[in-house]
Order: C-alpha cells, then sequence, then structure tokens
C-alpha cells in the first residue's frame, strides 16, 4: 500500500469532489504505481499532508485506471471538475499547482473508499 497526500486539496478530497490527481513524480516512482495497478494493489491511503510532516490519514483511495503520464497542457477540461473544482481554466491550474503547461506529470484517477 502506497499513500497520497493532499494537502492543497484536502477539502476537495474529503468532500469526494476530487477523482484525479496530477504528481510531479520521478520515472521510478512513478513506475511503482503502475506495477501496483498491474498487481492488483488498488487501495492506497489518503494523508492530509505527508506523515514525516505530522499528517493524518483522511481516508483511503481505490485507482479506477492505470496510472500514465500526461503533458499539463494536455489535461482534459473536464478534469478541472475532476481536480476538485478550484479552478475554472487548464491555465489556473497549472498557476495553482505551480507547474509549467509543457511539465509532463503523473495522473492517477480514483474513487474515495
Amino acid at each position: 500500500m502506497a499513500i497520497l497526500s493532499f494537502s492543497m486539496t484536502k477539502q476537495e478530497f474529503l468532500s469526494g469532489n476530487k477523482t484525479v490527481t496530477r504528481r510531479t513524480w520521478a520515472d521510478s516512482y512513478h513506475e511503482m504505481w503502475e506495477r501496483m495497478w498491474e498487481t492488483n494493489r488498488l487501495v492506497h491511503d489518503a494523508y492530509d499532508n505527508i506523515p514525516r510532516a505530522g499528517g493524518r490519514k483522511i481516508g483511503q483511495i481505490e485507482l479506477i485506471n492505470k496510472p500514465y503520464r500526461e503533458k499539463l497542457s494536455d489535461m482534459p477540461v473536464d478534469d478541472l471538475i475532476a481536480e476538485g473544482g478550484m479552478c475554472s481554466s487548464i491555465e489556473e491550474f497549472i498557476e495553482f499547482i505551480g507547474k509549467n503547461p509543457n511539465d509532463t506529470v503523473s495522473v492517477i484517477r480514483f474513487i474515495k473508499v
């Protein structure tokens, strides 16, 4: 089991509005999440912050798609809602997470369990 921290989007996660997250991960970490999908290890803990910073478990997620990579500029507009609905445009979302449109991120689709 792995964990995902929802420090920036805790309320969106807890409300159930957040069903996708984009992460800047090293290839090896992304590949670990792909292997978890491939070996049917789908349920993971959700934290309000990383544990070493005092984070607490706030729930669990279940993967609903194999994690994949995507350029932020290719993010579907519909994912603004799935990301929690706090941004009204792709550009605003990219600025919110402090990234560049050409950055490639890992996309994790899930349901809250």
